[in-house]
């Protein structure tokens, strides 16, 4: 207790210091006006009565520090002084200090605005209570989770297995099956025509199970969430203010959505994030799919997989039983249910979906900054190195003095301390201009980067960065600085010479650093951009010019008869085929590289009694005019005939694939195929969530993307939706040809949708170009910023060659003076320094390549048609960097090439 009493009071005495000392001063010329007054008593002159009475005192300079030991913490005093002689130095320096700062705040900006994304995507705290315990419920088919359609977000459940999952677990406080449609919705008065929306199909548990209360109204009731009359909506908050004012009187309200009126009966908060529905949602209606799809929450909806599924564990369950609950319930249904044999189920933590695919990106991205932030610090410790054999007499002259090594390593690592943390104040200026950056760089398909930001974790990242960087490029270069003789360095004085082996050859392997970190991000940036390219140059199978698409919905208010959806259809692409400027126009629910969905087929030949057994291949419908318009090749066969319609027997054409796959050593043409599930599933009788017919191959194709750009062509089939009546549903898209930029067209088409529906929108228009680049979008967002870490990189580099070579040709220069002198030629001097450059760049583009060997996973996934080890950017990468080293060395050493030895040996 003494002791934290006597620390405090040294510690307020410290802040009063300068109070402290006029006390001081006051007391000891009282004690000296007495001294004085007494020896003039005693009849000496006043000067010597002064001089006694000082005399009498003592050491009063002595006497004053004593007095201040007393009162002072040394370590504090002393830490004081060694920050404001590291300013006076830095402000002495203003070059070194700028460049040092500079290079540290890129080095540390970088790896903040990384470290942002990395935060709010892998541990930043959802916002909602109780998180952890909030799970994606996925289905499973023979282990491997179910990928509907192949378009990588999570595939759950169906509707009636949840149900079932429901009534039986004894693990779950609750659960729910979403999903998310677009929709043609109208706001009233609020303006002349609908527009396509991402609509949520949710019921009430789903709020409920992310504890997100209204702002105003209430959830869905479970009768809502079934299929019903009840046409009930809630909004967002953005929503309720952007269309309504944020109007009090909103509940109750009208919103047209596919033509049917729903009441608007809540506000939601703006919690919900876009990456949960990979889409941008601010309505939501209850789940119910009876217009489209049949009742989901029958029978016949127990194979109709692929739905979202959430579920709130209870308290003191962990997710391992609760995993093992959903188990035992999944087997007892498939032993149940033909059509649930071999699927399973699989439990994640909602967090954990935050990133799915986007860990690789992330963990390279990460690796990448924190290579930009290590040769920025090998750099500054190339220039430390430097700087303190400059800097060898003072410290010389202060050891003479008594500065132990201890206290001269201290003073070095205040300077380098203060540096770090200049450079990371400004490094956090500029994570937020890049934080900024990246958020409005991001692409649509990368919803989790909306939310990044600057917070707390990031600011004690940025501080804990700045203190690591300080013993990492401060501690190596202090100890060597400061071991050295006092007598030797204080003989030699400013005169140069050979620097010593110890300080030259830690230079050297900083230097050796450098080379192989930023051949590292070269090779990495080479091999996402040969990797983007080969993917968007790639063949999708198809003419892929002048094509553009675009969507409409004929909603089924409107449009009950199928024949009506049938004839609206092809009416519509009549009257685009009419217009100046169009080649040719197909309307199809199928074109490439999107994705579709997935039909059982019956072959004959491949009989089948297990669900995992039977063939399946991708399914799309069309109109006659598919083949003309997207550009595909025909094989075999015929094409699609205006002849063939819904009065004759339903036709199909098939692609290369799928008859090699299925129909390897026979002729699939005028052979009859089932499109639909096998009779052993025992569907019910009248179920119309799947189509289900027999069809003639008329056909074979060339094989098209229809998985996504990455993944191989799979087994298609593609009927005219005029014979399937089961499955011509409403939603349709245009597909277009034209003679010059397609984008000129759109008014047009627009108008002619318009002219046949004025309540129809045409919505998402795109080019095929566009629809590629989009789904390459989080590849480019990769490949640019990884570039623009290689840039900087390189450029970081071959400034901390060039400053190397530059220092230690300016301490060898009375040596190479001498050697010119004796008749060493240009060409001698410039080999001599290439040779030590070329040396330093093979040894570290030989670590940088046995690097980029070593991390070669972090590549996995992320390039498409290129090998992470391909030998020709290993070879090319390297070449480039040594050259970039070799033209860094070759300034300094043209210099010292022609240098004069009389002017040089002179001044030494």
């Amino acid at each position: 207790m003494r002791s934290l009493r006597r620390f405090l009071t040294r510690l307020a005495n410290l802040a009063a210091k300068r109070k402290h000392d006029e006390r001081l001063k006051e007391e000891i010329e009282e004690h000296l006006a007495l001294q004085t007054a007494e020896n003039l008593r005693a009849g000496l002159p006043p000067a010597e009565a002064r001089r006694q009475a000082i005399l009498k005192f003592g050491a009063m300079e002595a006497i004053k520090e004593e007095y201040r030991a007393e009162r002072r913490m040394l370590f504090i005093d002393t830490a004081l002084g060694d920050i404001r002689y590291a300013f006076r130095m830095l402000r002495k320096n203003p070059g070194f200090t700028m460049v040092a700062v500079l290079t540290l705040a890129l080095g540390i900006g970088a790896d903040t605005a990384i470290f942002s994304v990395v935060e709010s995507v892998l541990f930043r705290p959802l916002p909602f209570s109780g998180a952890d315990r909030i799970v994606r419920i996925e289905a499973t088919e023979n282990g491997v989770p179910i990928n509907p359609n192949g378009s990588g977000r999570p595939g759950g459940p169906s509707a009636v297995d949840m149900r079932d999952f429901a009534q039986s677990s004894h693990s779950f406080e609750n659960m729910a099956v979403y999903d998310t449609w677009r929709k043609n919705v109208s706001f009233g008065g609020q303006q002349t025509e609908p527009e396509q929306t991402w609509v949520g199909l949710v019921p009430g548990a789903y709020f409920q199970i992310l504890d997100v209360k209204p702002i105003m109204g209430r959830l869905f009731t479970q009768d809502e969430s079934v299929v019903c009359k009840c046409y009930v909506a809630a909004i967002s908050a953005q929503l309720w203010n952007n269309r309504y004012g944020r109007d009090k009187a909103i509940l109750g309200r009208e919103i047209l959505i596919n033509d049917e009126p729903y009441t608007i009966v809540a506000v939601m908060p703006d919690v919900i994030p876009e990456w949960m529905e990979s889409k941008s949602v601010q309505i939501w209606t209850p789940f119910a799919f009876a217009d489209v799809e049949g009742d989901m929450w029958t029978e016949a909806g127990r194979g109709g997989r692929g739905f979202y599924s959430l579920g709130r564990v209870k308290p003191g369950v962990s997710i391992e039983q609760a995993q093992a609950d959903l188990a035992t319930i999944a087997a007892a249904l498939a032993a149940a249910y033909p059509i649930d044999r071999g699927i399973g189920v699989a439990l994640e933590r909602l967090s954990e979906t935050r990133a799915h695919d986007l860990r690789p990106m992330l963990f390279l991205l990460m690796g990448a900054v924190s290579l930009i932030l290590l040769i920025a610090c090998v750099n500054l410790a190339n220039l430390h190195l430097a700087r303190n054999s400059a800097r060898e007499q003072e410290l010389a002259v202060r050891a003479a003095l008594g500065a132990g090594r201890g206290r001269l390593v201290a003073q070095l690592l205040v300077e380098t301390l203060l540096l770090s943390l200049i450079g990371g104040g400004i490094g956090l200026v500029l994570a937020r201009i890049g934080v900024t950056s990246l958020s409005r760089m991001r692409p649509d398909n990368l919803p989790q980067l909306a939310s990044i930001g600057i917070d707390g974790r990031v600011l004690i990242f940025t501080v804990v960065v700045s203190f690591i960087t300080t013993l990492f490029f401060g501690l190596g270069p202090a100890l060597t600085g400061t071991r050295l003789d006092p007598v030797n360095a204080l003989k030699l004085g400013s005169r140069s010479g050979t620097p010593g082996l110890g300080a030259q050859r830690m230079r050297n392997v900083l230097v050796v650093m450098e080379v192989a970190m930023s051949l590292m991000l070269l090779v990495g940036a080479s091999l996402l951009v040969q990797s983007i390219l080969r993917l968007e140059r790639q063949q999708l199978g198809i003419r892929q010019d002048h094509l553009l698409t675009g969507h409409f919905y004929l909603p089924g208010v409107r449009y009950p008869d199928r024949k009506a959806i049938t004839r609206f259809s092809d009416q519509f692409a009549d009257r685009v085929r009419a217009l100046p400027g169009v080649r040719e126009a197909s309307v199809t629910t199928i074109y490439p590289p999107n994705y579709n969905w997935t039909q059982m087929l019956g072959i004959p030949g491949h009989p089948a009694t297990r669900i995992q057994d039977v063939p399946s291949a991708k399914f799309g419908l069309t109109d006659a005019h598919f083949l003309k318009t997207l550009g595909i090749p025909l094989i075999r066969g015929r094409d699609f005939a205006e002849s063939d319609s819904a009065a004759s027997p339903p036709v199909a054409l098939i692609s290369h694939e799928l008859e090699r796959r299925y129909f390897p050593t026979e002729n699939p043409l005028g052979q009859r195929i089932h499109v639909g599930p096998p009779q052993f599933l025992h569907i019910p009788a009248g179920a119309n969530i799947t189509d289900s017919a027999d069809v003639t191959i008329i056909g074979v194709i060339g094989d098209f993307r229809n998985s996504g750009l990455a993944s191989p062509p799979e087994p298609q089939i593609i009927v005219l939706y005029s014979q399937h009546p089961l499955v011509n549903y409403g939603f349709k898209d245009i597909v277009v040809r034209t003679a010059s930029n397609p984008r000129l067209l759109v008014p047009e088409i627009a108008r002619q949708l318009h002219a046949m529906d004025a309540d129809m929108p045409f919505a998402q228009v795109q080019t095929i170009d566009e629809i590629v680049e989009q789904q390459t979008g989080s590849q480019r967002f990769t490949t640019l910023l990884l570039g623009l870490f290689a840039a900087a990189g390189l450029v970081l580099a071959a400034v901390g060659v060039y400053g190397v070579v530059s220092f230690l040709l300016a301490r060898r220069r009375r040596e190479l003076a001498v050697r010119v002198a004796v008749g060493a030629s240009a060409k001698n001097v410039l080999w001599l320094v290439l040779k030590d450059g070329l040396q330093m760049a093979a040894v570290g583009a030989a670590a940088g390549l046995i690097g980029v060997w070593a991390a070669r996973k972090l590549m996995d996934g992320l390039l498409f048609g290129i090998s992470p080890v391909d030998p020709l950017t290993f070879a090319g990468s390297a070449a480039f960097l040594v050259a970039v080293v070799m033209v860094a060395c070759w300034v300094p050493a043209w210099r010292a090439a022609r240098v004069d030895p009389c002017t040089a040996l002179r001044a030494e």
